[in-house]
């Protein structure tokens, strides 16, 4: 008899069992700490500004943001150089950063200048370069002093 009976309970054995794993893994899941994404806990960077001015005195700058171009303004940094020499310095790249725009030209000279926007993983190492255009944008373009100047920013 009691094996009858033992028999008949398997059923309602392995229904508690399940939902008691059941309720384990809800517990777990519930009380489990949140999972912190890893840009979230990387530190600042220190970046190396290069500008090296060819020809004529130029500028470099760089804009950090959060989340593209409309997302939140981070910071920003320039630089500046002579004619013919090489100028270096140093900034801080946020941590939540994961957009830039960073330009190299000669403040004497209107359209003498070149500008890009680039998107990476926030806390990632960067290396980007800038280099000044030989002449103006259009089919009349007149000749920039500073042609091939360049603006580069590494981290």
């Amino acid at each position: 008899m009691n094996s009858t009976i033992s028999r008949r309970l398997t059923p309602v054995r392995m229904g508690f069992l399940t939902f008691g794993v059941l309720m384990v893994l809800i517990a777990a899941w519930v009380s489990a700490p949140a999972v912190v994404p890893a840009h979230a806990t990387t530190a600042d960077r220190i970046v190396t500004m290069t500008l090296k001015c060819t020809g004529s005195s130029c500028s470099g700058s760089v804009f950090w943001y959060q989340g593209g171009l409309t997302g939140t303004p981070l910071g920003s940094a320039s630089i500046a150089g002579p004619a013919d020499s090489t100028t270096k310095g140093t900034t801080t790249q946020p941590a939540a950063a994961d957009t830039l725009t960073f330009g190299v030209g000669d403040p004497s000279r209107s359209g003498c200048g070149r500008g890009y926007t680039e998107y990476f993983t926030a806390g990632s190492p960067i290396n980007f370069i800038a280099k000044e255009p030989s002449k103006t944008p259009g089919s009349y373009g007149t000749t920039c002093p500073g042609a091939d100047s360049t603006f580069r920013i590494q981290s």
